[in-house]
Order: C-alpha cells, then structure tokens, then sequence
C-alpha cells in the first residue's frame, strides 16, 4: 500500500514538473499519490486535505511493522523482553516510549532494520541498556552510506584520513592511532565494533570477536586535545 503511494511519487518527481503542482494545485499531487491507495478513504472525506495529516501516520507505521516483526519472530520473544525489566511495568513503558521516538527518526529502511537487529540482540543477550540506546543514536545520526561502509570494514581496519573516516571519526566512530613509524592513522572505535556486533553484523555473529555489551568495556576514544597557552609557552622555552 505504502509502497504504491512512494512509487507514485517518485514516478511525478521524475516525470512531472512540480512547478505546474504549486499553491492550491498542490492538492492533486497529493490525491495523484493517495490515489494509488483504493483503501486510502479518499472518496469518504470532503477534503484531500483531510487525508495529508494522516501521511507521516502511514509512514510511522510502515516502519513500526517492519521494526515488530523484525525483532519479535515468535511470540515468545515478545515476553521475553518485557521479563527483562522484572515486571516494572512503568519501566517497560518508559522503554518502549523511548523506542518510538526513535523509530519516528530514522530516515532509510535499512536503519529500520539495523535497529530491529539492534533491539533482537538487546532481547538475546545481556546488551546493557545504556549502551542500547547510544549505538540507537549512531543509527539515526549517519547515513545509510556510513552504516554500509562500517558494516563492510573488518574489525581490525586501519586507514588514512578520508572524507568519509573524518565524519565518522567527528561521532567517535573512528579513534586517532600515532604511530612513531607508520604517522598517524584510524582505526574503528570500541563503539563502532559494538555497532557492528549488536547490529549491523548481528547475523553474522562475532568472527572470534568478544562481544562488547556495556560502557565498562569500552576502550575511550583517542581525543585530539586543544594546546593551552601554557602548552604554547613551554614549547617555545624548550627551543
């Protein structure tokens, strides 16, 4: 259904100059797109404008669906999640609140899917709940692009700077390594192997990885420290 509707559009886009859609005209586009939806209750409203304030309803669902029944694959699994918060039920809800809002950023059906890998492996294992929700933001925070490239990086990696290493390294993805013979180059983040292993390469299992499940493991971050004056200062007096 939903799918209809996004084909239709991207058909106009392509096709159609939008320009001939403007101000009032705008209305035919959208019932151009409703329209490839025969259960979409067009005919029952007075107004497609009406219909519009139920579109971001429609795509939050489509990526609850998917969301759903890609981390709960039998019922069984649907208790078991809500056994891990030992029948605090406000806790639970508080829980699942909090994933709403974070299904209703993400951007790109494949997020959709990492963050049900994410969520199943948070179900399976003993994935702290700290650390749940900070690789959940990694997801709503890169592009799809970077989520591919560090799916695809093995976990011991290294490279030079690029365009695409520095914005990872500026979300602490990538940590600075100095070397005295090689210079300086990156390498993937504790964090960044955790994405991997709870999420982007969750089917794939842990290639004689140790799984990194809480902020206690986490080697911290290479950061590049600021020079003080008194840094400055003591560099010239030493020449």
């Amino acid at each position: 259904m939903l799918d209809n509707q996004v084909k239709a559009l991207s058909t106009i886009l392509r096709n159609n100059d939008i320009q001939t859609y403007a101000e009032d005209s705008f209305w035919n586009l959208v019932q151009a797109v409703l329209m490839q939806d025969p259960f979409s209750g067009l005919n029952a409203t007075k107004s497609v404008k009406e219909l519009i304030f139920h579109m971001p309803t429609v795509l939050f669902w489509d990526k609850m669906e998917r969301f759903l029944f890609g981390t709960f694959h039998i019922y069984e699994d649907q208790i078991k999640m809500a056994q891990k918060f030992s029948e605090d039920n406000e806790a639970y809800v508080a829980f699942v609140k909090r994933q709403i809002h974070l299904i209703d950023a993400l951007d790109d059906d494949m997020k959709v899917e990492y963050f049900a890998a994410l969520t199943r492996c948070f179900l399976l294992t003993d994935l702290d709940g700290g650390l749940y929700f900070k690789l959940c933001k990694f997801l709503s925070i890169c592009t799809p692009e970077e989520l591919v490239f560090i799916e695809k990086c093995p976990y011991d990696f290294k490279s030079s700077n690029t365009a695409i290493i520095s914005a990872l390294f500026q979300y602490g993805l990538f940590t600075q390594v100095d070397d005295n013979e090689t210079g300086t180059y990156y390498v993937l983040s504790d964090f960044a192997k955790a994405l991997k292993q709870n999420s982007l390469n969750f089917q794939g299992g842990l290639c004689g990885q140790t799984r990194l499940i809480s902020y206690e493991q986490l080697a911290p971050l290479n950061l590049q420290q600021i020079a003080t004056k008194a840094d400055i200062e003591a560099l010239f007096n030493d020449k």
